[in-house]
């Protein structure tokens, strides 16, 4: 494991946001971010500022010895660390992917989170914002998206839209029109919201959800 591998492990376990981890360190989220995918890596105070906030040792940092002692809030095992980092993309960021256009060269900082090792390399996540795919998904839940699969008739999908925004709803095809193109509703799960149809507006699926993380909120 590296350095970067145990700064984003140590941020999860302590259920710590990038921001928040900057604001404890001193620096910006965008630096928490660099440190996480292994771009660069915290030196001189902001290292020593960066294992105080983490509340583990420098030496775990560097070499991974003396491992720090799980946070007092978790009653669960710590589970073995693996797999690789994927990017939290905002929808304006998703809505920028195209197929030559790749994550690393969209606008604004990137979060990252870890996955398995069996989503793939091209996968990023998006939170879901607003309630239109409520009950099933709520505001802020985090969903992982893979452009390399293709969706299956009740998929969760992620699309690009006219606007070049994305936006998540449940996948449904229709059948073909006349020059034998395929044509397809993105279905919200609040009715309160029209389905989107690919045969009347601009709507391009940019991959399907292969995980959703739900978060726990206080009422």
């Amino acid at each position: 494991m590296t350095m970067s591998s145990r700064i984003l492990q140590r941020r999860n376990a302590l259920q710590l946001t990038q921001d928040g981890l900057a604001k404890k360190v001193g620096v910006s989220r965008v630096s928490i971010s660099q440190w996480e995918r292994g771009d660069t890596s915290p030196k001189g105070e902001n290292f020593l500022a960066l294992a105080k906030a983490l509340s583990c040792s420098p030496d775990w940092l560097v070499t991974g010895k003396n491992e720090p002692e799980p946070p007092a809030f978790q009653n669960v095992a710590h589970a073995p660390m693996g797999g690789h980092q994927v990017p939290v993309l905002s929808y304006v960021q998703a809505g920028q992917l195209t197929a030559v256009r790749e994550i690393r060269e969209v606008d604004g900082g990137i979060e990252y989170v870890q996955a398995d090792d069996d989503i793939g390399e091209r996968a990023f996540g998006m939170r879901i914002s607003g309630d239109s795919m409520t009950p099933e998904f709520s505001d802020g839940d985090l969903v992982i998206i893979d452009p390399d699969i293709e969706p299956v008739p009740g998929d969760y999908v992620a699309a690009k839209n006219g606007s070049r925004e994305a936006t998540f709803k449940k996948y449904r095809p229709r059948g073909f029109n006349a020059g034998g193109v395929e044509y397809f509703e993105l279905i919200p799960l609040n009715e309160d919201y029209a389905p989107i149809r690919s045969d009347m507006c601009e709507v391009m699926i940019i991959g399907t959800m292969v995980e959703h993380r739900k978060y726990r909120r206080r009422r």
